[in-house]
């Protein structure tokens, strides 16, 4: 009896384990019950992802910090072993896709793609021998506290899902503008996650605002310019883009690279691929040696296409880099140790860039057939496509650039202690540095400001500085202990230098992190009469001061302007008492 009674009560149990374990059922997504009409809530998607954990040794949930209204900013970790450490599963000879969705949260293509592309992976089991060579992180919402602004009124020009998030976070921060100024939390949990992880290839899916064309999918991976490594963006351009390229066409959604256009919205006018530096994504990836894919879903593309072909470039991506693994590992060793040589540094670093008419090329452009009219209801011209004509395209793309401005680097740059905020960035994203232990006389290259010109209107909650003019001179300055020496023989050593020169493009100069510097606001007061006597002194210890003054004497308006005269001495004495005010404050060591 006893027997019989435990035999029982061991099968109950058996079958409450049963019923507990999902079943491929359960993981049928929020997105793809409603026919692609919803997209899930943050709660919704994570408790899919953690449920998937349960069923999986492979999946992992964690957290790498949370958002400004305290959420979760969740990373789903895939590795065939189980493995959470970069390091482990790089000896296991596999290399690190980072795949982040939602950084603007009203475009969600990248979560649900995210969540499709790993069931039929994990659950049906199909393309699971990438796992063999590739490991995966999810960040299936970057932007979670705009992911959870949720309403229908968000990009009501986006075809599906019907409600969602917002782009810009609580802080009203457009992530995808943060990478090198970091104000966001978001973005500096990020950073130190790119840190510790540095996956060979990063993916950051997004949806278009702008002109109308057959292709579901565009993209860019920056390496049009010179801002990637010249071996790394060879093996880029030669091996993944046109992999991809010749991979999504197969499986029926042909790419093209997401462009804009002489005139608008007319292609055939000339297409013009942009370039983009290290504030956004791509460009922050080439920036620190490595790949980084943007996707740019078409927005008017029904919700299911863009989802799809999403699931089909995760596939795509992953089998080119299992498939070329051990070349892409060499290159990027290479170009780590490249960008850190003195060689690298005898050419100048190309900082912006305008397209040329050289080496432009005609390509297929996927349109649709279009006319034009006068609206009846806002009296402007109206350009209209036609859906049910497709056309082909023959159009000029310009395949060419030249830089519009560039930069020598040092071998060096030093700040001063006091610049806490910019040190801090500088551990960020992973820039090493030394401090001096003793003061010590350093010649140096400096740049003093003599005009700036600040943007009439703030961007990201900053007043930019739209332009800087200095001078350039060598001088030998004392640096107190404590200083930061960076040594520019280092992977991260350009980085150092989009974050330091003030015309390269959203560095600390233009984002305001110097605006005390480049106009300074240093108290000076001295009583003016006081200069009747230091002018005096001064032109008797100064010939060159003296010639100076008699040279302006010679205009008559200064000569009997007796204010005018003492306040050119005013002017000398405050220089001499501030004479660093003006002065950038990451001076450069140029030997």
């Amino acid at each position: 009896m006893k027997k019989i009674l435990l035999g029982g009560m061991l099968g109950l149990l058996m079958c409450v384990s049963c019923t507990e374990q999902p079943s491929k059922e359960d993981f049928v997504t929020d997105c793809e019950k409603s026919n692609f009409v919803k997209t899930p809530r943050f709660a919704e998607t994570m408790a899919w992802f953690k449920k998937l954990a349960d069923y999986s040794s492979m999946v992992k949930v964690t957290s790498f910090g949370t958002s400004p209204q305290g959420r979760d900013l969740s990373l789903v970790i895939v590795d065939k072993d189980g493995l959470q450490d970069p390091a482990q599963i790089r000896k296991k000879g596999r290399v690190i896709v980072l795949i982040e969705s939602c950084i603007h949260s009203g475009e969600p293509d990248g979560k649900d793609a995210s969540m499709i592309f790993l069931r039929d992976m994990i659950v049906d089991k199909k393309n699971i021998d990438l796992l063999d060579d590739v490991s995966f992180l999810f960040i299936p919402v970057f932007n979670v506290d705009g992911h959870e602004d949720f309403r229908a009124t968000n990009r009501i020009n986006q075809n599906g899902p019907e409600e969602l998030g917002t782009r810009n976070t609580a802080q009203l921060i457009n992530l995808n503008r943060d990478f090198l100024k970091a104000d966001a939390p978001e973005m500096r949990a990020w950073l130190k996650l790119y840190n510790r992880w540095m996956p060979e290839l990063f993916i950051d899916v997004h949806v278009t605002n702008g002109a109308d064309f057959q292709y579901v999918m565009t993209y860019a991976i920056e390496n049009r310019g010179t801002i990637m490594e010249e071996g790394l963006r060879q093996w880029s351009l030669n091996v993944y883009e046109k992999q991809l390229n010749e991979r999504m066409e197969k499986v029926g959604f042909p790419l093209f690279l997401y462009a804009s256009f002489r005139k608008y919205n007319a292609p055939e006018s000339g297409i013009l691929i942009d370039i983009f530096d290290p504030r956004y994504s791509e460009g922050y990836a080439a920036s620190r040696n490595r790949l980084g894919l943007l996707i740019e879903n078409h927005i008017y593309k029904p919700y299911e296409q863009r989802v799809k072909a999403t699931v089909e470039a995760f596939i795509a991506s992953a089998r080119i880099l299992a498939e070329n693994k051990e070349t892409l590992k060499q290159v990027i060793a290479e170009a780590d140790k490249n960008v850190g040589s003195p060689e690298y540094r005898r050419k100048p670093m190309e900082l912006t860039f305008k397209p040329v008419n050289k080496d432009s090329v005609w390509v297929d452009y996927l349109s649709w057939a279009r006319d034009t009219v006068k609206s009846d209801l806002s009296g402007a011209d109206w350009v209209r496509h036609n859906y049910n004509k497709p056309i082909t395209l023959k159009c000029p793309m310009i395949t060419s650039y030249e830089a519009t401005s560039s930069v020598q680097l040092p071998e060096a740059y030093i700040l001063m202690p006091q610049w806490t905020e910019v040190i801090d960035l500088l551990d960020l994203h992973d820039i090493k540095y030394t401090r001096l232990t003793e003061p010590k006389s350093v010649e140096v290259e400096t740049y003093r400001y003599t005009k700036a010109t600040f943007s009439p209107r703030q961007s990201e909650g900053r007043i930019p500085v739209v332009k800087t003019e200095y001078t350039t001179q060598t001088e030998t300055l004392e640096y107190p202990a404590g200083s930061v020496y960076i040594d520019m023989n280092q992977p991260n050593g350009r980085l150092a230098a989009w974050l330091l020169e003030p015309s390269a493009p959203g560095s600390l100069v233009y984002w305001g992190f110097f605006n005390q510097v480049v106009q300074s606001t240093n108290e000076f007061w001295i009583r003016l009469p006081y200069m009747e006597e230091k002018g005096r002194e001064l032109l008797a210890k100064d010939p060159a001061l003296k010639a100076e003054f008699e040279e302006k004497k010679k205009d008559p308006k200064f000569a009997n302007d007796p204010q005018a005269i003492l306040n050119f001495f005013y002017q000398k004495v405050k220089k001499a008492a501030h004479q660093n005010n003006e002065v950038h404050p990451a001076w450069r060591v140029m030997k």
